[in-house]
């Protein structure tokens, strides 16, 4: 069923904190369910990415302290995800950094990449330099930002939140919130929020216009989007929301008992294509489970 058949292999982004070794055992769970293998990846501090050749006195022992401590990542992530998932075939690699360019390169060849948010709290001020946010402006595949306080990093029964918008992308973000659905026998929740667009600027207007058509309108563009979906996959628990809402605040609300959100990177209105639109990046500041923003492959 996937469409992103083609693809080779999940990819997870560890660096050593409990947060990173989550994400990798969530990573091996949709690897196992996949059937794809699953790719653990730490990324080098370069030596002068933080301090100058000069102030470091024993060059060759800092690298071999910086290559030691990047095994011991990777056996710790081995670890933690054959514990949880002994059948997933894993592999480990080290890369040369910054972090965010290195795993956006292992996208090219990916199904999927997962990185862990960098800590309680710590996306509501992320900036356009992090790494989290590089990977996900410049991945090849769909990134999930792996963000969750439940006890367990494992898929459980909660629904799926995906966001409609009619966009290209965000028919791909149907088709993976379908494709995870079905794998984990979840429900899943198809959101659509829809305002004034422009014409809120513009309030003498807004009489004018016929609500109810425009509602009846956003209707069938639910129903176009989600065509087909009910045939293809008739045990998928499937429910729509369509409201007269900001987009980010409809999802955000329907969010807080979900297990993933799934949205496309940029709906009809972005300002630039290699960023995040303002609705997925509100989410992805706000949104308090894992959440996957999709890409168009390039």
């Amino acid at each position: 069923m996937s469409v992103l058949a083609q693809r080779k292999s999940i990819v997870v982004g560890v660096d050593g904190s409990e947060r990173a070794m989550r994400a990798a055992v969530w990573a091996a769970a949709v690897a196992q369910r996949k059937s794809v293998p699953l790719r653990v990846a730490h990324v080098l501090p370069s030596p002068g990415y933080h301090y100058s050749e000069a102030a470091l006195l024993f060059q060759n022992e800092f690298a071999q302290e910086v290559e030691k401590s990047a095994h011991e990542i990777l056996d710790r992530a081995e670890r933690h995800v054959k514990s949880a998932f002994p059948d997933v075939t894993v592999s480990c690699s080290t890369h040369p950094g910054p972090a965010g360019p290195a795993l956006a390169g292992l996208s090219a060849h990916a199904e999927m990449v997962v990185v862990g948010s960098t800590g309680a709290g710590a996306l509501e001020t992320l900036v356009t330099g992090s790494t989290v946010m590089q990977v996900v402006n410049r991945a090849h595949c769909p990134v999930t930002v792996f963000r969750s306080e439940a006890p367990s990093p494992v898929p459980d029964h909660r629904p799926v939140v995906v966001g409609v918008d009619g966009s290209e992308l965000s028919s791909l973000a149907i088709t993976t919130a379908v494709e995870f659905a079905t794998f984990f026998e979840v429900p899943l929740l198809a959101v659509h929020g829809w305002g004034a667009g422009d014409l809120s600027e513009r309030p003498a207007a807004l009489p004018m216009v016929n609500w109810a058509v425009v509602e009846e309108e956003q209707s069938v563009l639910m129903a176009e989007n989600l065509a087909g979906w009910r045939e293809k996959c008739p045990d998928l628990q499937l429910t729509t929301v369509v409201e007269q809402a900001n987009p980010a605040e409809l999802i955000l609300e329907y969010a807080r008992d979900a297990q993933l959100v799934v949205v496309g990177s940029h709906g009809h209105n972005r300002l630039a294509g290699a960023f995040l639109g303002s609705t997925s990046q509100n989410l992805l500041h706000h949104v308090a489970c894992p959440i996957t923003i999709c890409r168009r492959a390039s």
